[in-house]
């Protein structure tokens, strides 16, 4: 499967590429999420968004995810299945597959 994305065509070529880890607020600030997208736009070619880092409620990487998109960024999104069961985790990936 092509993802067409920015990254897959940067490894694609055999070039390096530079993600960057961004860590969604614990609250549901999407200001916090803009800030921290711009921090990063000119440093990396992909931002991973994690899930929950350290086991901690945050707002979760899918939001985070669209609000980097709209901002022209390129999300990678990631998923922790430490604290869900596997049926919650396939549930998780497959539910917003249209939108993202």
């Amino acid at each position: 499967m092509k993802a067409g994305s920015n990254l897959e065509k940067i490894l694609e070529s055999g070039q390096f590429a530079v993600t960057c880890e961004l860590g969604p607020p614990r609250g549901t600030s999407r200001r916090a999420i803009e800030s921290k997208g711009e921090l990063l736009r000119d440093y990396c070619d992909a931002i991973n968004v994690t899930d929950n880092q350290t086991a901690i409620v945050r707002m979760g990487s899918l939001p985070s995810r669209v609000i980097l998109r709209e901002m022209g960024l390129e999300p990678v999104w990631q998923i922790t299945v430490r604290d869900r069961t596997g049926w919650r985790s396939r549930a998780m990936s497959w539910g917003p597959w249209p939108w993202v």
